[in-house]
C-alpha cells in the first residue's frame, strides 16, 4: 500500500516518515478508537489539518478499505455514523457476542421504543406530541428510554423558542443499525419489530412513503 505524498501540496508539513508510516497512522487510530472517526478528525490527530493533508487521509483510508475489504479478514473497515470504522466481520459477530456475552441492544428495547425509534428516524425532526399522535397513547416513558440510551437526542424547537422540543436521531443510533448516514435507513424491517408492529407503524404513518 502507498500514499502519493505529493498531495500534500507545497510547504505542508508531512510528520509522517513515509507513505506506509500514514497508512499505519490511520490505521492505529481507527483500532484505538472506540467511535467512528472522520477524516477531519483522522488529520488533526495526525497533525494533516490542511486541504492536501485530508486528501492523504483519504487515500490512506481508500488503501486501508481494500485491505480490510469484507471477506478478507476477520473484521472490516467501513463508513459508519458519518465516520469510518473497524467492524468485526457479519461471519464473525455471533461467536464475538458470545465470548464476550454482548447483548443485541435493539432486542433490550421494549416494542414501544422500538416504534417510537422508528419514528424519530424517518419523520425527524419531531416532537413528543407528534409521536404520541402517531402512536396514539402517551409516549414520554420510551422516549426516556431512547434519550437514556443516546439514540435521539433534541435537535431543536417547533416554531423557535418556547415550542415543543424536536428529537433527531443520533451518531450512534447510526452505529447501531450499520448506517454510513441517514440517507443508508433501513426498510421498516430493520427495527426488529414484529409484522404486527410494522404494521401498525405503517397505518399510523398513513401516507407517507416508507422504503420497502
Amino acid at each position: 500500500m502507498s500514499v502519493d505524498q505529493t498531495s500534500a501540496g507545497e510547504g505542508e508539513t508531512f510528520v509522517m516518515k513515509d507513505a506506509d508510516s500514514l497508512v499505519q497512522g490511520v490505521e492505529a487510530l481507527l483500532l484505538a478508537s472506540g467511535e467512528p472517526l472522520t477524516v477531519e478528525g483522522l488529520a488533526q490527530a495526525l497533525d494533516l489539518e490542511t486541504e492536501g493533508g485530508r486528501a492523504l487521509v483519504e487515500q490512506a483510508l481508500s488503501l486501508l478499505s481494500e485491505e480490510f475489504a469484507p471477506g478478507r479478514h476477520g473484521f472490516e473497515l467501513v463508513r459508519l455514523a458519518g465516520g469510518w470504522a473497524f467492524r468485526t466481520s457479519s461471519r464473525w459477530q455471533e461467536a464475538v457476542s458470545r465470548l464476550f456475552d454482548i447483548p443485541d441492544d435493539t432486542s433490550r428495547l421494549s416494542p414501544a421504543a422500538m416504534e417510537c425509534l422508528a419514528i424519530v428516524a424517518y419523520l425527524q425532526p419531531v416532537s413528543r406530541p407528534q409521536i404520541a399522535e402517531i402512536r396514539g397513547v402517551n409516549s414520554d416513558s420510551a422516549v426516556h428510554t431512547l434519550i437514556d440510551r443516546e439514540l435521539i437526542t433534541e435537535v431543536g424547537r417547533a416554531g423557535g423558542a418556547g415550542g415543543a422540543v424536536l428529537y433527531g436521531t443520533t451518531r450512534r443510533f447510526e452505529a447501531m443499525f450499520g448506517l454510513a448516514g441517514l440517507e443508508d435507513l433501513p426498510a421498516l424491517e430493520g427495527f426488529a419489530l414484529d409484522e404486527e408492529g410494522r404494521e401498525q407503524l405503517r397505518r399510523r404513518l398513513g401516507l407517507l412513503a416508507l422504503p420497502e
